[in-house]
C-alpha cells in the first residue's frame, strides 16, 4: 500500500493520488491557458493582444492559486508583496492582464474560509476581529453618508471602493499574521518590495535609461528641482516622484531595525543592501516631503534604540560622505524648505506666482474653506476637485486659480482633505483608526519588552515609526495611494494581536502566572 498523508478531515490521502491530482491540475492550467490564448468569442478579457507573454501569465496564475488555496499564509505574503509593488496597476497597465491583487485577494480569503468551515468544532483557527476595524469600517459609513452632500456620487464611490478594499486587506494581513515568525515575513517582505523597487530605480538613475521603464516599474517625471533647474524625478510603478516618496520613506525604519536587529550576519548584510537602495532612490524622487519625514525618523529611531553620541558621529560621517554622491540640486530642493519658516526679510523668502509652496497654500486653504462651510460631513468623499473653483475664489492667492483649468485638484494634505470631503465625522473615525494604529505598534512593543522579546518589541517599533513616516509625509500629499496606509494599520493590529498573544500564553505556561 502506497504512503498515506491526513486530509482536512482527518482521514488518510494516498500519496500517488495526491501526485496524480497535482499533475492532473498542471495539465488543466495548461490546456486552458491554450484554450484561453485561442480568444474564443464568448470570453472577452479585454485583451488585444493575447500571446505567450499572456499563456505564461495565465498558467502561473492558475498554479499559484493552487499554492494560495493550500498556503494561505503564502498568499498573504505575495498580496502584499503585489501591492507594494503596485504590480498589479503595472500589469494592467501595461500589459492588459485583469487585475492580479483583486484575484489574490479572492482566492486568500477562499482559502481563509475553507479552512474555517473544514476546521468546524475541532477548535482551530478561529476569525480574527480587531478591535481597529470598528473606527475603519465607522469612517467608511462616513464616507458612505457624505454620498448624501455629494455633487459627484460617482466620485465618492470610487472613494467608498478604495476604503473597502483596504478593510479587506486588513481582515486579511490580521487573519493570517498572528504569530512573531509570520509578523516578521511580512515586514521582510516590506522590505525586500522596497529593495526590488530601489534596485530597479538605482539602476535607471545610473544608466540615466529614463526613457525606459524597464517593465513599468520605473517611471519618471521631468519637473522643476530648483530654480530654474528641471530634471527627471524619478517615480517607480507609481508614476509620480512624490507619491513614490512616500511609499519608500515607511521602510527606512523597517529597514533600519532589522539591520540592527537580525542575529544572522547574512540576513543583516541584506537589510543593509535593502537600506541602501531605499534611501538612495528615496533621494533621486527629490521629494521634501519624503526627505522630512526621513529625517524625524531617523531622529526618533536613535533616541528609541538610545544610540551614544560616539555612534551617532560615524554615522554622521558616512552620511556626509554619501551626500557628496548625491547631486547638488537634491540638497538645494532641500534648502528651500526653510520657506516654510517665519522671516524678518520678507523679500528675502518672496515666493513667485508659480512656486509649488503658493500652489499648495492655495490648495490647502482651499479645503480649510469647504471644511469651514461644511463642517460636519463635508463636501462629499472624492468632491474637493468638483469644488474647487468655488472655494478657491474666497482664498486669495499670488497663483491664480484658473491655470490649467478643467484639470483635477487636490488638496495636497491627507488631514484637510479628510476634513474638506467628510468633515468633523470623517476626521474623528479617521482619526480613531490612524491614532489606534500607532497605540496598537507602541503597546506591541512594550508587551514585547516585557517578556524579555527585545527583538519583537524591536520590530513592533520599527511599525510604529513607518506609521509615522507615512503620516508625516501625509502633511504634503492628500489620499491617492491609501491602501498603503492601511495595510501599515493592518500590519500595526497585527503585531498588538500577536504580542498579546504571546503575553497570555506566557502567563498560562507560568506556574505564578
Amino acid at each position: 500500500m502506497g504512503t498515506t498523508g491526513t486530509g482536512t478531515a482527518g482521514r488518510p490521502v494516498e500519496r500517488p493520488a495526491l501526485v496524480l491530482a497535482g499533475a492532473s491540475a498542471a495539465l488543466l492550467s495548461l490546456a486552458a491557458g491554450f484554450y484561453v490564448a485561442r480568444g474564443p468569442s464568448w470570453l472577452s478579457l479585454g485583451l488585444d493582444a493575447f500571446g505567450p507573454l499572456h499563456l505564461l501569465a495565465a498558467t502561473a496564475g492558475v498554479l499559484c492559486l493552487v499554492v494560495v488555496l493550500k498556503r494561505p499564509e503564502a498568499g498573504m505574503l505575495l498580496l502584499v508583496a503585489v501591492l507594494y509593488t503596485n504590480l498589479s496597476e503595472v500589469l494592467v497597465r501595461n500589459y492588459r492582464l485583469p487585475s492580479l491583487l483583486q484575484l489574490l485577494a479572492a482566492a486568500v480569503v477562499t482559502a481563509l474560509a475553507a479552512r474555517q468551515l473544514s476546521s468546524g468544532e475541532s477548535g482551530g483557527p478561529r476569525v480574527v476581529v480587531d478591535p481597529l476595524l470598528v473606527p475603519l469600517a465607522a469612517y467608511c459609513g462616513v464616507v458612505l453618508a457624505s454620498s448624501l452632500v455629494s455633487a459627484d456620487a460617482g466620485l465618492t464611490d470610487e472613494k467608498l471602493s478604495g476604503h473597502l478594499k483596504g478593510i479587506l486587506v486588513f481582515l486579511i494581513v490580521t487573519n493570517l499574521t498572528t504569530t512573531r515568525p509570520a509578523l516578521r515575513r511580512v515586514v521582510w517582505v516590506l522590505v525586500l518590495s522596497g529593495a526590488f523597487l530601489g534596485a530597479i530605480s538605482l539602476c535607471q538613475v545610473l544608466t540615466r535609461s529614463y526613457a525606459q521603464e524597464f517593465g513599468g516599474f520605473a517611471r519618471v517625471k521631468l519637473a522643476q528641482i530648483v530654480g530654474g533647474v528641471r530634471e527627471p524625478r524619478i517615480a517607480g510603478p507609481l508614476g509620480d516622484p512624490n507619491f513614490y516618496a512616500q511609499i519608500l520613506v515607511p521602510l527606512v525604519p523597517l529597514a533600519l531595525y532589522r539591520l540592527w536587529d537580525e542575529r544572522p550576519a547574512r540576513l543583516r548584510l541584506l537589510a543593509a543592501l535593502a537600506l541602501a537602495a531605499i534611501t538612495a532612490a528615496l533621494a533621486f524622487t527629490y521629494s521634501r516631503g519624503g526627505a522630512l519625514a526621513a529625517g524625524l525618523v531617523l531622529a526618533l529611531a536613535a533616541v528609541d534604540k538610545r544610540i551614544k553620541l560616539r555612534h551617532i558621529l560615524p554615522c554622521a560621517a558616512l552620511a556626509a560622505l554619501l551626500l557628496l554622491w548625491v547631486p547638488s540640486e537634491f540638497g538645494g530642493r532641500l534648502g528651500t524648505l526653510r520657506r516654510l519658516l517665519p522671516e524678518e526679510d520678507e523679500e528675502a523668502v518672496t515666493v513667485s506666482a508659480e512656486s509649488s509652496f503658493e500652489q499648495r497654500k492655495l490648495l490647502m486653504q482651499t479645503a480649510w474653506e469647504m471644511f469651514d462651510a461644511h463642517p460636519w460631513l463635508g463636501v462629499g468623499a472624492g468632491n474637493y476637485s468638483e469644488h474647487f473653483d468655488e472655494y478657491a475664489a474666497h482664498v486669495g492667492s499670488a497663483t491664480p486659480s484658473y491655470e490649467n483649468f478643467g484639470e483635477r485638484r487636490y488638496p495636497h494634505n491627507l488631514f484637510l482633505e479628510v476634513a474638506a470631503e467628510t468633515g468633523i465625522l470623517g476626521l474623528l473615525t479617521f482619526g480613531a483608526a490612524v491614532a489606534g494604529a500607532l497605540l496598537s505598534a507602541l503597546a506591541a512593543a512594550r508587551r514585547f519588552a516585557r517578556a524579555g522579546d527585545s527583538r519583537s518589541g524591536a520590530l513592533a517599533s520599527s511599525i510604529a515609526l513607518a506609521l509615522v513616516a507615512y503620516l508625516v509625509s501625509s502633511l504634503f500629499l492628500h489620499g491617492h495611494y491609501i491602501q498603503y496606509l492601511w495595510l501599515l494599520v493592518a500590519l500595526a493590529a497585527a503585531a498588538r494581536q500577536v504580542a498579546r498573544g504571546e503575553e497570555s500564553g506566557a502567563r498560562v505556561a507560568s506556574p505564578s502566572g
